[in-house]
């Protein structure tokens, strides 16, 4: 059986051709468009066109129809309030049967009426927090889609018992806690990859950094930021950047690791402010976008050595939706019983 997984973004979104039978990603396509577009236009007719001729362009590359496909599966942004077909966050602790308990199968014009199954995302159930004094535990809060279904994925992919944390760097940088028996326990947030190509892109920085940012791994340089931001601050520390440019004879990949390690010092610290047992913690599965994987697989070794650190390769990723996807699928009776 043939089956379409779309995973949504922000600005992006990825159409994958997935061959059931064999475990086989068979096609892909990119799409330039996400959820920012219908906030920026109102409505979600553009997104939706652009997934759809996305679709198209896939089954049409594969000489398939829509006939040839026993189902499809949405997750990430497309199930928020600016997607597609909007879906609460389930609450967390979460496990894949709760994910799927709340995942809901439509068939959509626009998708050429394929079942179409839609994955919620996650939110925190905050501890101590209180309607009337959101402020005071608004560090309990956070959310998220398509983390989700990858963190399922990379679990299926990875050996691991005990407790561990899920390290999902992009745009928004995700933590996600896993407990023993590999429920989402919590996730936390930051805007760390957003951070990193704003100050790029729109800073005195620019001159400084070149356009892909971290080219190659250079440990000295991620360390020596991290501990700069640890002594300096981390605003301090960017201004080092333009120093480094004026004054030291230091290329720009190395400008850019010494940037990269300050901004993921200020990561790290969220988590471990927010982590209340961090020895519980035995092990980090690192996914995510590249070159950002192995940052943060160097400075997680770089500070606590005893910890056990899976870096996942590029294959690992982008079977993570895939088969995060199937293992909630697998438990979801509703698209079972059409697909049957």
């Amino acid at each position: 059986m043939k089956v379409i997984l779309i995973d949504s973004g922000t600005t992006n979104s990825r159409i994958r051709l997935y061959d059931k039978k064999n475990s086989q990603i068979l096609d892909s396509e990119k799409v330039r468009v996400g959820v920012r577009d219908t906030a920026i236009s109102g409505n979600n007719h553009h997104l939706k066109a652009q997934i759809s001729d996305g679709i198209a362009r896939l089954l049409t590359k594969n000489h398939l129809t829509p006939a040839d496909i026993g189902y499809m599966a949405a997750s990430g942004m497309i199930t928020s309030n600016l997607g597609i077909y909007e879906i609460p966050h389930v609450p967390s602790p979460a496990g894949m049967e709760d994910i799927a308990k709340y995942s809901k199968v439509i068939k959509l014009k626009e998708f050429f009426d394929i079942p179409c199954l839609f994955i919620p995302g996650m939110k925190n159930s905050a501890k101590h927090a209180s309607p009337n004094d959101v402020y005071s535990c608004i560090n309990d809060y956070d959310v998220m889609r398509g983390e989700e279904v990858e963190s399922f994925g990379l679990l299926k992919q990875f050996d691991v018992t005990g407790k561990g944390m899920m390290v999902l760097p992009g745009s928004h940088t995700k933590f996600v806690a896993v407990d023993d028996q590999k429920d989402l326990q919590y996730c936390l947030s930051t805007l760390g990859g957003e951070t990193l190509h704003a100050l790029q892109k729109e800073s005195i920085l620019s001159s400084s950094l070149e356009q892909n940012l971290v080219e190659s791994i250079d440990k000295e340089m991620l360390e020596s930021g991290f501990e700069a931001a640890k002594k300096y601050g981390l605003t301090r520390t960017f201004y080092h950047i333009r120093l480094f440019h004026l004054f030291a004879d230091l290329d720009t990949n190395q400008r850019a690791n010494y940037f990269a390690g300050a901004v993921i010092y200020n990561d790290l610290q969220a988590l471990f402010q927010s982590i209340e047992e961090i020895d519980e913690i035995k092990w980090f599965i690192v996914g995510g976008s590249a070159p950002l994987r192995k940052v943060f697989t160097h400075l997680l070794s770089f500070v606590n050595k005893e910890w056990e650190i899976f870096e996942a390769d590029d294959s690992q990723v982008e079977y993570s939706v895939v088969l995060g996807a199937e293992e909630i699928i697998s438990r979801c009776s509703e698209l079972n019983s059409l697909i049957d």
